[in-house]
Parts: structure tokens; sequence; C-alpha cells
């Protein structure tokens, strides 16, 4: 069952400036969805919905998508984007389903029910542990993409003779997400990530700043499992100093916990 967890997401996002947001705890281990058969996700919605099992197909609901591979980087969110068209005027919002899996997490948005036609743009949230259980490389999931509607005539729309459940999807959409867990030094990376993708801006200072402050010997959180995830995230050869939404991500993430490092001397957490 998800968890409502933290605030909307589903709104049209001009950018993806927040990162490290809390993961998605209800889609199972984070590596599943790269394991052959498995049925969870590394993924999270901003607001919470109960997610759709094996869900039916409203065929008067239609999709294209606007792009076809995003970049997931982890603790950071890579954005859904689709277009639709609906003759009942009855889209909620979007949703995605990762392999092996029959669920279909999804984030409703305001605005979107009365409409024929319209933009359907969120934002899912990556765990920042994702790559922990995994190997180092960039690997790409072919995830399929839909709008959720609701059962605009509460019966059965894809006449298999069984009444369907309050909301319903359109026909699904493939999308490939290739999760970056190595840099561009990486050949699964080069194969994978667009070139201008690829580059290293280096690892600003304040995230040796707050390494000094908060990771190193006699540091408060010295010798915790963070320093290890600091080290593959922030560190200098970090994996995201190696994309260009990486490197502003990652240097506003260090700026903010310096910050509050700062406010809290105590408290020391990305």
């Amino acid at each position: 069952m998800q968890r409502a967890i933290g605030p909307m997401l589903g709104l049209a996002l001009g950018g993806l400036g927040c990162a490290l947001l809390t993961p998605y705890p209800g889609g199972g281990d984070p590596g599943d969805a790269l394991a052959a058969g498995g049925s969870g996700s590394p993924f999270d919605s901003g607001k919470g919905q109960d997610p759709l099992f094996d869900p039916a197909i409203d065929n008067s609901v239609s999709i294209i998508t606007n792009v076809q591979k995003v970049i997931a980087i982890p603790g950071s969110a890579f954005t859904i984007d689709l277009s639709f068209s609906a003759e009942n005027s009855n889209v909620v919002g979007g949703g995605i389903q990762f392999p092996g899996s029959d669920e279909v997490q999804w984030t409703f948005i305001e605005g979107l029910e009365g409409t024929q036609s319209g933009d359907i743009r969120f934002g899912y949230v990556v765990a920042k542990e994702v790559c922990a259980d995994i190997p180092n490389l960039c690997h790409e999931i072919v995830t399929t993409q839909f709008a959720v509607a609701r059962n605009a005539g509460g019966g059965d729309v894809d006449g298999d003779g069984t009444k369907d459940g309050e909301f319903v999807v359109s026909p699904g959409k493939e999308v490939s997400v290739v999760l970056q867990c190595a840099t561009c030094d990486s050949p699964s990376c080069q194969d994978l990530l667009p070139p201008e993708e690829c580059f290293f801006c280096g690892q600003p200072e304040v995230c040796v700043e707050y390494f000094d402050r908060c990771l190193d010997e006699g540091k408060p959180n010295f010798g915790m499992s963070e320093a290890d995830l600091f080290d593959s995230l922030f560190g200098a050869t970090g994996i995201l100093w190696s994309t260009v939404s990486g490197c502003s991500l990652g240097e506003a993430a260090c700026e903010n916990a310096q910050q509050d490092a700062e406010a809290m001397p105590d408290v020391c957490g990305l």
C-alpha cells in the first residue's frame, strides 16, 4: 500500500531543483526493478496514491510521450512527461510501471479532470541508496507510462465482462529510464547517456566543506554509512559530477546540508 510521504510533485514542474527527497518505501527493495521478475521500484511519486494492480485499459484515452529517454540520478528526481487526449474528459493523473511488476504507481494531478486534452508532467524520486546493491554501471530500465483516468461510466470499460475499478489507464507507452550508478568513465554510461550529458564538472568546494564538518574523523557522522554514500555520490569522483543535471543537484544538496549543519551543529545529514 502506497503512503503519502511528502509534498506533491504532481504539479507542472519548471525544473527538478529538488534533491535527496525521501524515497518511496512501498515498492520493496530498490534493486528489484533491475532483477528478473522483480516486483519493486526504486522510484516515488511525491503524493501517495494506492497503486493500481493490473488496471483496465480505457481505449477512449490516448497518450504520446514527450521524451523517449530520461536519466535517473540517485537522490534526485526524473520527470514523467506525457500529453493526453480523452473523449470523456476523465483523466486525473499519470502513472508508471516497472519491469516485472503488475503495479502501476501513479500521481493525482489537480486540474486535469474535465479537460479533453492536456499535459501530464510530474516528478518521480529515486532513492539515494539505489545503487548500493547493484553493479556500478548505468542501467537501462524500460518503463511503461500511462494516463490514469476515472472510470467514467463506473462499469466494464475494457469489455471483458467484469466491472472495473474506480480508476483505469490509457494504453501504455514505453519510455527508457537510465539509472546512473557510475560515472562517464564506464562504457555502460557512454553507451546509454547522450554525449552532451557525459562530462565532469568537478566536486564543488561546498561539498568538501560539508565533509570536513560532518564526516571527517572526529566529526559527528564519522564512520557511519552516510560516509560511504557521500563518497559514491558527492566525493571527488562521485556519480553526480558526471552529468549536467547531477552537477547542479549535487551542489545544491551540499549547500543545503552545510546550511543546516551551521544552524544545528550537532545535526549533520544530507
